[in-house]
């Protein structure tokens, strides 16, 4: 009778694991503890879906600038997606391959919108009703990748507005990075004011616990975001909910600002805005 193989479980390291994830093709990578996610809610708290995680690791993946510049020349739109997320869903399973040979579970998760929340039925009345979504901006705050703009985008030292983000949920517990200080927000309102449809109100603002400190931004009106024109995407099967608005001219608008005040680490050879 053959002895049943017992997989190790080999330690592992933050820096092994952000070097694992940027070689498999993330652009950022930042490690939060499971401690981090204590305010949220059982319908967005990472142990609702994984009850033995003690690490979420957030991947960012960059969204190339020249695929906004096709939009901002209004030119080429449809180079803004291009297939991207198969890719980004790639990655991300790649890395859950790595962690899983070193003997830890791993759950990818996707930056779904939080209202698809409770659309199914309980399996038990003491655990929140399927799905249960992570709160992204949240966790990627506390993985030390950035923080939470006036505009309701979630911006980067490294590409302000221009990255997707996932995470993966283990059980493995791997020192984490400190979550992001300070802002590099200026409250500029050059998103407000770019907005066709007035859609994001300056007088209005909005705010949100993190794990340390509070995000806050204006008040973003759906109704006339998803009527806007300018590089508004529905976001996939979630087409009554609020789109993604990095390619819009908000969106845009925060980029050039952004990079006009060397404010971003990643730089090009030429403006993002000519005129």
């Amino acid at each position: 009778m053959k002895e049943k193989k017992q997989t190790m479980k080999t330690k592992i390291t933050n820096a092994e694991t952000k070097q694992a994830a940027l070689d498999y093709g993330a652009d950022l990578a930042g490690i939060a503890s499971i401690d981090r996610f204590a305010k949220l809610p059982p319908d967005a708290h990472p142990c609702s879906i994984k009850p033995d995680t003690r690490s979420v690791i957030v991947l960012g993946l960059q969204i190339t600038r020249g695929a906004l510049r096709g939009i901002e020349e209004g030119t080429a739109w449809s180079s803004y997606d291009l297939g991207a997320f198969v890719i980004y869903r790639e990655v991300v399973y790649l890395f859950c391959r790595w962690l899983e040979t070193a003997g830890w579970e791993a759950v990818p998760l996707y930056n779904y919108s939080h209202q698809l929340r409770n659309q199914g039925q309980k399996i038990r009345q003491d655990k929140p009703a399927p799905n249960v979504i992570l709160d992204m901006e949240y966790a990627a705050h506390a993985a030390g990748l950035g923080t939470m703009g006036m505009g309701k985008f979630f911006l980067t030292p490294q590409f302000g507005t221009r990255q997707a983000f996932f995470a993966v949920l283990t059980d493995a517990e791997i020192e984490p990075d400190a979550p992001f200080k300070g802002s590099f927000c200026d409250n500029c309102n050059a998103c407000s004011r770019a907005c066709p449809a007035g859609a994001i109100l300056e007088n209005s603002l909005e705010e949100a616990e993190l794990c340390e400190g509070k995000a806050r931004w204006r008040h973003l009106n759906i109704e006339s975001c998803k009527v806007c024109k300018t590089g508004v995407f529905p976001l996939p099967y979630t087409a009554d909910y609020e789109p993604n608005r990095i390619g819009a001219a908000c969106g845009r608008a925060c980029v050039a600002t952004l990079e006009k005040a060397k404010k971003l680490t990643v730089q090009f050879e030429n403006p993002f805005r000519k005129d």
